[in-house]
């Protein structure tokens, strides 16, 4: 930035050159240059107005005069961020309102999960407002007296917010249908998201302890801690039942002694084929595990499995069992007297979800006697967005059975509010042209995304948007085209109240429950917010004093930025008070 303009924000020097630097300003205020690119402008509804500290002084009038933002330079001073590692802009709403703020407006930042304000608003004025994801049931004959002589098929269809209780519940309705006993397998075909390795190349690979990074599927099921826990078998074997309810797998016991209550477990996907020699187990991260009591109830639901021998030898609990889906592998020191459960936290994936489906059929009451598998076979595609709504289905007729996920504004709501990373990633990949029960590509999505972008106008500057949930390091965008979009959806009488009702209020609910609270932002800002290594942002609405609402936008990109946080905060108080 130009250090000659009196419109530049100030850099972060002592109290004293800030005042020095603000009778600058005054004196040459009535020049007003025009600001360099990527300082001071304002967006299009409104003037541009300076944001540097005014000198006490009578020269402007006080009703023109912008206010003093010293005290959000000097907590950004104090938290040790450089002025080109902000950016920021405020604008209000009303019709030919003054620019409040703004600070390096045009320049692109990482945005982190402020990403999903993108996404979610996009689907709001894209998709339907009746939109579900909805997974469906396919039967490969017909069931007589509740056997069905072939296989069970589940079509996903992108629903991020299945989980175990909500799969039981469906599979007891299935059997009051007349489906009590699978004599073939439980396909899961998740080919209506067709994703390749480079889709998820700037994402974290999932891990236990991390679900939040768990990759985007077309069924997938949002569990991944579990309470285990574990008893003396038949024999003298160890036997484990799980909560949410696990199935096909096999419990490997590695315990070394029994002297105390330390056991620890762990799941991992069953190896196809396995070496002749078992490999070590690959360092993941685990939580600690904690004591917990396990609910009597979901114990005697769940389907206990029964381990092997610490060397990997198989063990026959019925005749001709199919092949585990996955190992849980216990190990510390356990013993009968120790009656807490366990904690176990698995990596999300596809041996995982298996595990849960088959556990979820027994837990509902259903027999199946083959195994969970997944299809790999071809699925309808896309050739191209014009024929993407007429795809012939793969299964003949109608689907026997469909689940429904929640309608799209409380889907919206679901990932503003708790920054769901996996919804955000399904949403967007849902946006494709015919998506459902057409198949999606990240491809087709992102030129669905850029269509929008030219219809709402920020073709121009339209955010870079990679996976939708922000958390790629390469999804940026500048805070002017976030405040425009976040204009957009107030313009819109259908999207503005759902939109709004999905942000976290400050200091009640959501990622904001905790932050603001005593503050004069509380229950007045609704904002998105964004964590990423190196990054910390807040985008959104702020009402101010004078009732009106202000568009909001502001981001740190720096190594610094965890320390920003107050900084963050100190800037809406203070449109909160100016606004």
């Amino acid at each position: 930035m130009s250090k000659s303009t009196p419109r530049r924000a100030p850099c972060w020097r002592s109290v004293a050159a800030l005042a020095a630097l603000a009778g600058l300003v005054v004196a040459a205020w009535a020049q007003t240059p025009a600001p360099a690119a990527g300082e001071r402008s304002a967006v299009p509804v409104a003037a541009s107005t300076s944001t540097a500290p005014p000198a006490p002084s009578a020269t402007p009038s006080a009703a023109t005069r912008p206010p003093d933002a010293s005290e959000i330079w000097a907590a950004l001073q104090k938290a040790g961020v450089k002025e080109s590692e902000v950016a920021l802009l405020a604008q209000p709403l009303a019709p030919g309102a003054p620019l409040l703020i703004s600070h390096n407006e045009k320049l692109a930042f990482t945005l982190a999960s402020t990403t999903k304000v993108i996404t979610t608003l996009a689907s709001l004025q894209t998709l339907p407002g009746s939109f579900r994801w909805r997974t469906r049931a396919w039967l490969t004959g017909t069931p007589q007296d509740g056997r069905l002589a072939g296989d069970l098929i589940l079509v996903g269809g992108g629903d991020a917010t299945l989980d175990s209780k909500r799969l039981t519940d469906w599979f007891r309705r299935l059997r009051k249908q007349g489906l009590n006993h699978v004599q073939g397998q439980i396909v899961l075909d998740q080919s209506l998201f067709r994703l390749v390795a480079k889709d998820h190349a700037n994402t974290p690979v999932p891990e236990a302890g991390n679900p939040h990074h768990a990759w985007p599927d077309a069924f997938v099921l949002d569990d991944s801690r579990f309470q285990v826990k574990l008893r003396a078998g038949e024999g003298g074997a160890l036997a484990a039942t799980f909560d949410p309810p696990l199935g096909q797998v096999e419990v490997v016991s590695q315990i070394s002694g029994s002297r105390l209550c330390t056991a620890q477990a762990r799941f991992e996907p069953a190896q196809d084929k396995p070496a002749a020699k078992p490999a070590p187990t690959p360092e993941v991260a685990l939580s600690p595990m904690v004591p917990v009591s396990l609910p009597a109830a979901s114990a005697a639901s769940a389907p206990e499995q029964v381990a092997s021998s610490p060397e990997p030898a198989a063990v026959a609990v019925k005749p001709t069992p199919p092949p585990p889906v996955g190992r849980v592998i216990v190990s510390g020191q356990w013993s009968p007297r120790c009656v807490n459960a366990l904690t176990m936290e698995a990596a999300p994936g596809r041996a995982l979800t298996a595990a849960l489906v088959a556990g979820a059929w027994a837990a509902a009451g259903g027999q199946l006697d083959g195994r969970v598998l997944h299809r790999d076979g071809a699925a309808p595609t896309v050739r191209g967005a014009r024929r993407a709504r007429t795809p012939a289905s793969p299964y003949p007729g109608k689907p026997w059975a469909t689940l429904d996920s929640a309608p799209l504004p409380e889907l919206v709501r679901a990932i503003n509010k708790d920054s769901n990373n996996l919804m955000a990633r399904n949403l967007l990949l849902s946006m494709a042209p015919g998506f459902s029960p057409t198949t999606s590509t990240l491809d087709l999505a992102r030129q669905r995304l850029a269509l929008w972008f030219k219809k709402v106008g920020v073709a121009a500057s339209a955010p870079k948007v990679d996976n939708g949930s922000g958390l790629a390091h390469s999804e940026q965008g500048s805070v002017l085209a976030m405040v425009q979009l976040l204009q957009t959806a107030w313009g819109d009488p259908k999207t503005q109240k759902v939109f709004l009702a999905s942000l976290p209020v400050a200091g009640a609910d959501g990622t904001l429950a905790g932050r603001f609270k005593g503050s004069p932002a509380q229950r007045n800002a609704f904002l998105k917010t964004g964590t990423l290594t190196g990054v910390r942002s807040l985008a959104g609405y702020v009402r101010g004093q004078s009732g009106q609402m202000i568009a909001v936008a502001i981001v740190v990109n720096s190594e610094q930025a965890g320390a920003a946080v107050p900084a963050l905060d100190k800037f809406i108080e203070w449109v909160r008070q100016h606004g």
